[in-house]
């Protein structure tokens, strides 16, 4: 008995941090400042995705770009987790908090979310489309060709 109560207890406790999602315009507490900055690194990262997926949509009569662009963003990732690394480094076996203090997770995660968002842009120029006439756009499409 009292071990299903137990399981119970602990089965809920997600539950019931879910229900409590924090207001991100006053946070109070630093894990509700450390969940803000969670969900604004998944809110870009969500973009990040959304401009991905359109991109593939976009360009799918163009298989070798579409290679090209999938090695570029697997380096991009490899890039941004070392620029954080170079930012927050850390021994190994060091605990990054106790070097860089309780605010260390917020930190990180919105410096991972200004790397995510500077990358959203740099590919929304396949989006926008090249203006008639940009003999240097490369493998933009024209921005008529994208309506």
């Amino acid at each position: 008995m009292k071990r299903a109560l137990v399981f119970l207890l602990c089965a809920a406790l997600p539950l019931a941090a879910v229900a409590q999602q924090p207001d991100c315009k006053a946070p109070g507490t630093q894990l509700e400042i450390d969940a803000c900055a969670g969900a604004d690194f998944s809110k870009a990262d969500a973009e990040l995705n959304s401009v991905w997926k359109s991109i593939l949509a976009k360009y799918k009569d163009q298989p070798q770009f579409l290679d090209k662009l999938k090695a570029s963003q697997r380096l991009w990732l490899q890039f941004r987790d070392a620029e954080l690394e170079a930012l927050y480094p850390v021994a190994k076996g060091q605990d990054a908090r106790v070097q860089y203090g309780s605010m260390y997770p917020t930190c990180y995660t919105g410096a991972k979310a200004k790397l995510t968002r500077q990358r959203t842009e740099q590919l929304k120029v396949w989006l926008d489309g090249a203006q008639e006439g940009d003999t240097c756009s490369g493998s933009i499409k024209n921005s008529a060709d994208l309506k």
